[in-house]
């Protein structure tokens, strides 16, 4: 998380990916974040994973994988919930997988809470712009700029759109395109990356983009997953969870991270596996002084996940 130095007028608490969302956003000053996170151990970074060649939009085919029962089901969300915890006690974990291929979920945990989107509301944004043109791609320009939000998670393209799309009247759409039931708007209108979204919403949003959205517009938006960079727009090593948790498998991804008041957040979401079979969402929170821990927490969670998520 880059984080400026100097103090900005503000109104809010907010902080995401490379930069501040809007003049109506705080940064954290990099002392508070040090501090708080001193008393943190951080564990060594993983080696890079890189994605195989993409793959377009089909319909995933089963494979004679057995299900979980709902007792395996429920003890691997636990797994999942624990494996985060060791790293950050009492961090709060929401998590769903679903298989597209069965039409069933794998397994899920607090699925209905709620988290701080952070950059993953960067995806609703690129949703809604294309919907709002009737799912033809835009210009050139404008095509590149959705791309370098997605895939490098930069923040001063998404308050660009953000302002000249409507703020909060893009998830309100967004809400109404996709049938979401948990997801509303940041209570400060300028502050994107506090959009609440649960982790069943996140499954409906990836469905949608896989099963429904044109394949003109999917494939730029899942281009831009595939091809998420190691290093987000602001430094940050964006390939906690899905990428370095499930090495070897094939994924699109929107990762999240960052601070809303004294609560740190980390999202990892994305597509996941051979024709893009499951949805794998895990979100997570704590108090911020495990900010720096947190990414490394949810790598070590979505691991536990390997077991059922084919390559």
């Amino acid at each position: 998380m880059k984080r400026a130095a100097a103090a900005r007028a503000v109104l809010g608490a907010v902080a995401v990916g490379a930069a501040v969302m809007l003049v109506v956003s705080v940064v954290h000053d990099p002392a508070q974040v040090a501090a708080a996170s001193a008393q943190v151990t951080t564990a060594e970074p993983t080696t890079e994973t890189t994605a195989p060649a993409l793959k377009t939009q089909s319909t995933p085919t089963p494979t004679p994988t057995p299900a979980l029962s709902p007792a395996e089901s429920a003890a691997l969300a636990e797994r999942v919930q624990q494996a985060v915890r060791r790293s950050v006690p009492g961090a709060k974990v929401g998590l769903e997988v679903f298989d597209r291929a069965t039409g069933t979920t794998v397994t899920s945990l607090n699925a209905d809470a709620t988290f701080s989107s952070m950059s993953v509301v960067k995806l609703l944004i690129a949703i809604d712009l294309l919907a709002r043109n009737d799912w033809a791609l835009p210009d050139t320009a404008t095509r590149n700029r959705i791309t370098r939000m997605l895939s490098a998670s930069d923040d001063a393209i998404a308050s660009s759109f953000w302002v000249g799309d409507g703020g909060s009247a893009i998830i309100t759409r967004d809400v109404e395109l996709m049938g979401l039931t948990s997801t509303s708007s940041p209570a400060t209108a300028g502050e994107w990356g506090d959009t609440k979204v649960t982790a069943a919403d996140l499954v409906t949003v990836y469905r949608y983009l896989a099963d429904d959205v044109p394949a003109a517009a999917h494939d730029l938006i899942y281009d831009a997953l595939y091809h998420a960079s190691r290093d987000g727009a602001d430094g940050t090593d964006q390939y906690f969870g899905i990428p370095d948790g499930l090495p070897g498998t094939t994924w699109a991804i929107k990762q999240g991270w960052g601070s809303s008041g004294s609560t740190a957040y980390y999202n990892t979401t994305g597509l996941v596996g051979q024709d893009s079979r499951y949805v794998v969402v895990v979100l997570t929170s704590a108090p911020l002084g495990y900010y720096r821990a947190l990414g490394r927490a949810l790598t070590n969670g979505t691991a536990q996940l390997a077991s059922v998520v084919s390559p």
